[in-house]
């Protein structure tokens, strides 16, 4: 049985939080939503029911033009009954975007109050000599170079997700 389902908005997110798991040697499936809409996290929880033993979903707090908090309160009703199921679930509202973990990660601080953090670890990455293209490879890269102790320390959100991610033993 996998231990942790984890659902993702994207393509990106999906490759940085399996690379971050793989580094922490953490058994959990990373699925991703196909989109913005709450519905897609439940079915997706339905589809896995029986097979993990929680699940983690995570929603990116930086959608512009759209109301997180009516997002989040969705996801939170969608999954309601299948708590009652048994499921446990837990919605973990990213400040900003996964960006912001990946900037924790390399020692930036304050990466949750930084208003475009996309845009700062372009930034980040093309000061330092690399060529920055968004893709899996890159945030799978990414996830090998973070400090994850770091992270923890500059990120109360990321900390959340991998003290969910690995439950004390």
């Amino acid at each position: 049985m996998i231990d942790t389902l984890v659902i993702v908005e994207g393509l990106t997110d999906k490759a940085f939080i399996e690379g971050v798991a793989e580094k922490l040697e953490a058994k959990c499936k990373v699925q991703f939503m196909r989109g913005n809409k709450p519905e897609k996290a439940s079915r997706l929880l339905k589809t896995y029911a029986g097979e993990f033993n929680q699940a983690i979903i995570l929603k990116d707090l930086h959608r512009s033009g759209r109301d997180t908090t009516t997002l989040i309160n969705k996801l939170r009703n969608g999954i309601k009954h299948l708590e009652n199921q048994g499921l446990r679930s837990h919605i973990i509202v990213v400040k900003r975007s996964i960006e912001s973990w990946i900037l924790a990660g390399l020692c930036i601080n304050n990466p949750e109050n930084i208003q475009d953090p996309e845009d700062e670890l372009k930034r980040l990455i093309q000061k330092a000599g690399r060529h920055f293209i968004k893709s899996p490879e890159v945030y799978k890269q990414l996830a090998k170079e973070v400090d994850i102790e770091k992270a923890i320390k500059k990120s109360e959100t990321f900390k959340r997700f991998i003290e969910l991610l690995q439950p004390a033993k």
